[in-house]
Formats: structure tokens, C-alpha cells, sequence
């Protein structure tokens, strides 16, 4: 493991640590009762994970936990993703403007394609109190990609307002389940059993820029426009 990603491993057990004590490192989203019809809805850029990622996702995690604790929000195959960017996060009314939405557009227009190619290798769990994702590392290429953009939306007036444990440090997530109550303790055993299972990897060609609710459900998923990253 390159040094970068072991900086990256280390930030993932600390922030699974910062909240397990109680301390909030990141934002989170709060649990609800039916995630496909949450209509809080976020301005966001993102890349979707291929066809043989979703199947062995589902399969290796989102199945043998669905069996065990049926009463949580798994994700649907086509709405698996990673976040590279975020720029609003959910909220009900919107937290940005057509206008926004727009000059996130341009921005993501002007950045992107400056960027090269990189790819995350998805490894391990990554535990939060309302969620459960597989942790994503990759080298210093995401880090460039989204301090780029950060700087940009800053400059066009529409900065990210997320929080992030680590102004540094940036790491992919594919989140596969919400909670809608505390999981069995079955559930966080079989959690444990899976902790280091290793996915494989996931290639950066585009980012999407979309708005959408916080499962990325299809139905309240709209596409802006895709981006290429450079060759």
C-alpha cells in the first residue's frame, strides 16, 4: 500500500473510532424510515460503478446482510456510486438554485477534463452509526482532482458545504446500506467477517454531475451532464 493510501486507511479507522465515542469527524446522513422515497435532495458529482462491480457488491455484501437484517435500505445495483465531489448536500427544499446548478456545470466543464484517469481499488468496510460503505483508496489523483474543484466552485460562489474529517486527506466511499434502526447484533458480526473483504477496481473515466436523494434512487435521480476525464 502506497504511503498516500496508508494515510488514507489510517483516516478510515479514525473516523470509525471519532464516532464510535461520540464525536461527529464528517457529515453524515441522519436514518429515516423509507430512503427510496426521500425526497431531500443534493447537487453532486459522481461516477458510477460498472456492471461487474454492482454484481459482486451485491452478491459478496448487500445479499448475505439483507438475509440476515432485511429491515435495512440496501442499495440498488445501478445505484451504486462513489462521490468524488460533492457540492449541496440533502436537504428538502434544495440547498441550491438553477442558476447554482449551472455554474457548478461550468466549472466541472473547465476542471474535469484537465485531470487524468486514476483508479480506486475497493478494500474493506468502512463503518458509520447510520451506514455502512466499502472503503475506496487511490493515489494523489483524487486529491488534485477535488482541491481543483474546490477552489473553482469557491470562485464561482457555490463552495462544497460538506464537512470532511481531513482537509488533506480524501478517500472514496461506496456506501451499500442506510439504516433504518439499529442492526442486529448478527448483522455486525457478519460485519466483522467481511471487514477486510477485498472488491476489486474501480476505473475513473467520468464524473456525473446529478441531482439526487440520498439512497441515489433512480426515480428521483437527474442527470446534468458527464465529463470526461483525460486519457
Amino acid at each position: 500500500m502506497a504511503s498516500y493510501q496508508q494515510k488514507q486507511y489510517q483516516l478510515f479507522r479514525e473516523i470509525e473510532e471519532k464516532f464510535k465515542r461520540g464525536e461527529s469527524p464528517s457529515t453524515i446522513v441522519e436514518p429515516i424510515q423509507d430512503y427510496s422515497q426521500d425526497n431531500q435532495i443534493c447537487l453532486t458529482g459522481v461516477v458510477f460503478l460498472s456492471g461487474r462491480l454492482q454484481t459482486l457488491i451485491t452478491k459478496k455484501i448487500i445479499e448475505p446482510l439483507r438475509k440476515i437484517d432485511p429491515e435495512q435500505y440496501y442499495y440498488l445495483p445501478d445505484s451504486l456510486h462513489l462521490t468524488i465531489q460533492n457540492v449541496r448536500t440533502i436537504n428538502n427544499p434544495p440547498l441550491f438554485s438553477d442558476e447554482d446548478v449551472k455554474k457548478v456545470q461550468n466549472v466541472f466543464k473547465k476542471v474535469i477534463p484537465k485531470h487524468q484517469r486514476f483508479e480506486f481499488e475497493l478494500k474493506g468496510l468502512f463503518e458509520l452509526p447510520t451506514s455502512l460503505g466499502i472503503c475506496a483508496y487511490s493515489d494523489k489523483s483524487i486529491k488534485d482532482l477535488c482541491f481543483d474543484l474546490r477552489d473553482e466552485l469557491t470562485k464561482t460562489g457555490v463552495p462544497d458545504n460538506k464537512t470532511y474529517a481531513s482537509k488533506e486527506i480524501i478517500f472514496g466511499n461506496v456506501t451499500v446500506s442506510r439504516y433504518t434502526t439499529t442492526p442486529s447484533p448478527e448483522f455486525f458480526k457478519e460485519i466483522n467477517r467481511m471487514k477486510d473483504m477485498e472488491i476489486g477496481k474501480l476505473k475513473v473515466k467520468t464524473v456525473s454531475l446529478i441531482t439526487t436523494n440520498s439512497v441515489c434512487h433512480p426515480k428521483l435521480t437527474k442527470f446534468i451532464q458527464t465529463f470526461d476525464l483525460k486519457v
